[in-house]
């Protein structure tokens, strides 16, 4: 018997198994056999149910999460957080001690932050005394890429200098590519010394 048709033979043997895919619209396949089955749409994405509860401690004042420590009122109560800004995602659960900021951020590489710093960094440097939990969806890439333009602008820290601080206290961060390159085309630019 000869290589091929060893493999040949291993390959009858071979139990059968079904490969579920899901294209970036949503649409959902079955494979199996060779033959390809349609199955229900479903979301484009992992939905995680699991809350993130991590509050990462950026400079005194300067908090940054997921949308799930902003509705904990215990958590918030921890780090005596007054203020929220959330960046893209309005939170329906509110407490009265608290205040509540909103900025409207599509987190897409084309997404211009530029307009909203202004906005966002004034926001967090009148309230850092207070404490300011800023917080996106994920606390992936909109918050932390403003929480790293606030320190660039009033810390004055470069872009890279901005990112490691923000990443050492909150590993999972991963500003979009957009994000990262409007934040680097800021670090030689007056805007930064305009909006501090």
């Amino acid at each position: 018997m000869d290589l091929q048709d060893l493999i040949a033979k291993k390959k009858l043997s071979l139990k059968s198994c079904k490969t579920v895919i899901t294209d970036p619209l949503g649409n959902k396949y079955e494979i199996e056999h060779g033959q390809i089955k349609e199955l229900e749409k479903s979301l484009p994405f992992v939905v995680d149910e699991r809350p993130d509860l991590h509050v990462a401690y950026i400079i005194p004042g300067l908090y940054l999460s997921s949308q799930d420590p902003a509705v904990c009122k215990d958590i918030l109560k921890k780090y005596e957080i007054r203020h929220i800004l959330s960046i893209g995602v309005n939170i329906s659960e509110r407490f009265d001690d608290i205040q509540y900021h909103t900025c409207d951020l599509l987190d897409l590489p084309e997404s211009n932050i530029i307009p909203l710093l202004k906005r966002c960094v004034d926001i967090i440097h009148a309230t850092r005394k207070e404490n300011i939990l800023v917080h996106c969806n994920a606390g992936v890439s909109r918050s932390p890429a403003i929480v790293i333009a606030y320190l660039m602008i009033h810390i004055k820290l470069s872009y890279d200098e901005a990112y490691n601080k923000v990443k050492e206290a909150r590993s999972c961060i991963r500003p979009n590519d957009g994000f990262i390159k409007q934040l680097r085309s800021m670090e030689n630019r007056t805007f930064v010394n305009e909006l501090s």
